[in-house]
Parts: C-alpha cells; sequence; structure tokens
C-alpha cells in the first residue's frame, strides 16, 4: 500500500503538521515561525525521506483544497464587525488595493520575462497574489500549470506573512488598516491569517484587500496579461 495515495493519512499529516507548527509560533512568537511554512517544511521532508511523490500527496489532499473556498467566507465575519472603520476609508482602500494588486502583476511577468524564465513561470507569477482558488481558474484560462501557480501562490503568501509586518515597521508604517491592506493585497489567505495575530482590524483591512485584489485581479488580468 502506498501511504500517500491514502486521502485519510495524507490529510491527517497535513493537519498534524500545521498544529505544530501554530505551537511552535504560539510559544516562541517569532514571525519566522509560520505554521504555513513549518507544515510545508515538514511534509516535504517525510515525502523527501519516505520515498513519496508530490503528484500522490497532491491528490490525496484534494478534499482541503476544495475547503479553502468556504473558509475564505469565514472572514467575513471578521469584516462585519469592522465594517464602520473601514467605511469611512472606502476611497483610499479601493485606491490602495488597486494600485497594489496592478503594480504586483506588472512587476511579477515583467521581472519574469527579464530573467528569460519559460512562459508557466511567467504565468504563476501573475496570479501568485491572489487567494489559491481564484488563482488555479486565472492560471487555467491563461494555460498555465497548476502545480506552478500553488506554488507561486504559498512562497508569495508565506513571505508577507514571515516579513510583511517586520518590513512595513521598519518602513514606520504601524497604522493597522495600512499594514492590513499592503498584507491582505500581496500575501491573501496566509497572510490574512497572520494579520489576525495581530488585532481584528488590521485582520479585517487585510481580508478585505484579499476579497478586493482578487475580484479585480480575475477582472482584468485575462487582458492585461496578454498585453504585456
Amino acid at each position: 500500500m502506498n501511504p500517500f495515495q491514502e486521502p485519510s493519512l495524507m490529510i491527517g499529516l497535513t493537519l498534524g503538521a500545521y498544529f505544530w507548527g501554530q505551537h511552535l509560533f504560539l510559544r516562541f512568537r517569532k514571525s519566522w515561525l509560520n505554521p504555513v511554512l513549518i507544515a510545508i517544511v515538514l511534509i516535504a521532508l517525510v515525502i523527501r525521506v519516505a520515498g513519496g511523490k508530490v503528484e500522490d500527496y497532491l491528490k490525496s489532499t484534494e478534499a482541503l483544497v476544495f475547503m479553502l473556498s468556504p473558509t475564505v467566507i469565514c472572514l467575513a465575519l471578521i469584516l462585519y464587525e469592522q465594517t464602520a472603520a473601514l467605511k469611512r476609508q472606502a476611497l483610499a482602500i479601493i485606491a490602495a488595493v488597486s494600485c497594489g494588486g496592478l503594480v504586483n502583476v506588472i512587476t511579477g511577468v515583467c521581472l519574469t520575462r527579464w530573467l528569460g524564465l519559460p512562459e508557466p513561470f511567467v504565468q504563476a507569477m501573475s496570479t501568485k497574489a491572489v487567494t489559491t482558488p481564484i488563482a488555479l481558474e486565472l492560471s487555467k484560462s491563461l494555460g498555465g500549470e497548476a502545480s506552478l501557480t500553488v506554488a507561486f501562490v504559498l512562497l508569495s503568501g508565506i513571505m508577507g506573512a514571515v516579513w510583511g509586518l517586520p518590513f512595513l515597521r521598519r518602513l514606520g508604517i504601524t497604522d493597522p488598516v495600512a499594514s492590513g491592506l499592503a498584507i491582505g493585497t500581496v500575501s491573501h489567505g496566509i497572510g490574512t491569517a497572520r494579520a489576525q495575530q495581530e488585532s481584528d482590524l488590521m485582520a479585517a483591512a487585510a481580508a478585505l484587500a484579499m476579497a478586493l485584489n482578487g475580484m479585480l485581479t480575475a477582472f482584468y488580468l485575462p487582458y492585461l496579461y496578454f498585453w504585456l
């Protein structure tokens, strides 16, 4: 029997690795001990040591990927509770997220093309700042590869969750709304989860930015990508 083809085992492995990462973060409170990052490292080590295949693991954990969409809806509660605080800055929020999303796509596409990387990498970079379900659909419409898309989305999310807030604080940006918008725009769900550990207001701003950026990117990327 191949254990990597058993959904119950692989889902259990994934959840166990994540909760262990969460335990480490809560105990030591270090930004680089991000639960998602810890889970990825642990699962990669298990696959490597046991001689498994990434394809088998991904197929066995499809149920978790499916649950990403309804899970994102749960962020609506936090957003609802902070509606009054965010509503006062509606125009600034829309402008900030729109500009941030555009810059993210343009710089990602231009950088990968300047480096001479194959087209699948360019396609994956163009969708890295939106949450996984949207990124996968956009990548499919562009003819991209799902595995590369997921990898870049995870990389973007982890980098934002680990280094995003320390970088913003070095720049002197401490406002929870501004920080949440920046994290949510570039680091989607993983960054939003990190923002939630700071404050509900920051988490709400990040959730709003994630949703708004996903919606706007889904609208303009199919046209902008081929123009770039």
